[in-house]
């Protein structure tokens, strides 16, 4: 067992975090009792991110560390070093604290890879529903305009069909009209020589009734 003298340096203690910081936060919440998930719960419900609680989490375990690899210092008159050998069931308790800090710290960082996991997916679904309602307001959108589209070929056939009956209609009509006027045509060239010819014989037949000129 080493000596230890009165004005021995002692170890440098880790800095503590400022008020408010996640560090204290976690270091008051573990103080009360609570386990990690509830300690991680709490801090995110207080707005802290994955990696502040990564980073006051790792910083914890180093601390805890720390504190348990420092030896005690003792104050006063110095100690005869009696040089006992250390007794073999203290070794073991030793060692078993040492693991069980060590497994300690690896479910702790298996509950925070736990929880950045959880949000990460979180994360990914919210994204991936936000998505699917871009892709759905998409297709409802590009649906919405194939049956404006549809429905604007649709009219613009009726109004060619409309069009073309009426061309046909006029068309139709001026060969009628074409037909009536040559019928005409036919009646006038074999009235018109019969009539000529009468209008010529009233002419003779009123020059040859005027009374002669005294």
């Amino acid at each position: 067992m080493a000596l230890f003298s009165f004005g021995k340096k002692k170890s440098v203690q880790p800095a503590q975090s400022a008020p408010g910081s996640p560090m204290e936060q976690f270091m008051v919440m573990r103080q009360r009792g609570m386990d990690n998930n509830s300690i991680i719960q709490e801090l995110e419900r207080q707005g802290y991110n994955s990696s502040q609680i990564f980073d006051a989490m790792n910083q914890m375990n180093i601390s805890g560390a720390n504190m348990g690899m420092e030896q005690p210092q003792e104050y006063g008159m110095p100690q005869q070093d009696f040089s006992y050998p250390q007794p073999y069931p203290q070794q073991r308790f030793e060692q078993s604290q040492e693991e069980r800090r060590e497994s300690m710290g690896k479910e702790e960082i298996e509950e925070l890879a736990e929880s950045i996991i959880d949000e990460k997916w979180k994360e990914f679904e919210e994204d991936v529903k936000k998505i699917i309602d871009w892709k759905d307001k998409t297709e409802a959108r590009i649906n919405q305009m194939a049956q404006q589209i549809n429905d604007l070929a649709a009219s613009l056939n009726s109004l060619h069909k409309n069009i073309i009956n009426k061309v046909s209609d006029y068309d139709r009509n001026l060969t009628d009209v074409g037909t009536e006027i040559k019928a005409m045509e036919k009646v006038f060239q074999k009235v018109l020589p019969s009539l000529t010819e009468n209008v010529n014989k009233l002419e003779r037949l009123s020059k040859g009734s005027r009374p002669l000129k005294k």
